[in-house]
């Protein structure tokens, strides 16, 4: 179960089924047991609650910024003119308000990935799926990205589960990590992540910090996905 207004890490090798199983919680994919719920409601293919972050940002090349963070709203039929007014203020806190009538090919990666974020979180989700979101993005970018959406999501109304392979990334972002093992898929941990909210780049040098990544490190050594 997830907690509401929390976010969940999972973290695993390649091949484990990280992503199947978000695709799953977004009703992309079908399990083959059991059933995923949402308020009560099973949840189904493009369900207004949930907003999804992919690796890449499937920006639309023929929409500029704002039309492209809009997008979810017109589907859904919403009003537009709250739906641009939450568009601007989400872009402004992600520092590219300065660019909602560019395309998105004037952008750089980072840039488009912050436009994805604005776009998941426009209609207010109650669930925030994020697959390894930064992944392509360069370190410093990464830690940026890391401060923003801790940021944009700080008002605890939105449930996430974030996929990463960053066991540091998991740490800071999360209250909740889950460690899977190698195919097939089991859960080899369940760990609080109990570090005082908001969190800054400098608390990834604290004892306590590093205490919490080491004991997800040493279980990908027992099992042999990390070694030396």
């Amino acid at each position: 179960m997830l907690e509401a207004g929390r976010t969940t890490a999972i973290v695993g090798p390649s091949g484990c089924g990280k992503s199947t199983l978000l695709r799953i919680l977004g009703g992309l994919d079908r399990p083959s047991g059991g059933r995923v719920l949402l308020g009560g409601a099973p949840v189904r293919e493009g369900m207004p609650g949930v907003g999804v972050v992919f690796q890449r940002d499937l920006l639309l090349d023929w929409r500029n910024i704002l039309d492209n963070v809009l997008l979810p709203a017109q589907l859904q039929k919403r009003d537009l003119t709250h739906a641009v007014a939450r568009a601007h203020a989400l872009l402004g806190e992600l520092g590219v308000g300065d660019f909602t009538d560019r395309q998105p090919w004037e952008l750089s990666g980072g840039m488009r990935q912050r436009v994805a974020i604005a776009r998941a979180l426009l209609c207010e989700p109650s669930l925030l799926l994020l697959d390894e979101p930064f992944s392509a993005l360069d370190a410093l970018t990464r830690d940026q990205m890391g401060v923003l959406l801790q940021r944009v999501q700080g008002d605890g109304r939105t449930t996430a589960v974030l996929i990463t392979h960053s066991i540091p990334e998991a740490v800071f972002l999360s209250d909740r990590v889950l460690v899977m093992s190698a195919r097939p898929g089991l859960i080899l941990d369940d760990i609080p992540i109990e570090l005082p909210r908001p969190r800054t780049l400098a608390m990834r040098e604290e004892p306590a910090f590093a205490g919490l990544t080491r004991r997800i490190r040493m279980h990908f050594e027992r099992t042999g996905v990390l070694t030396g």
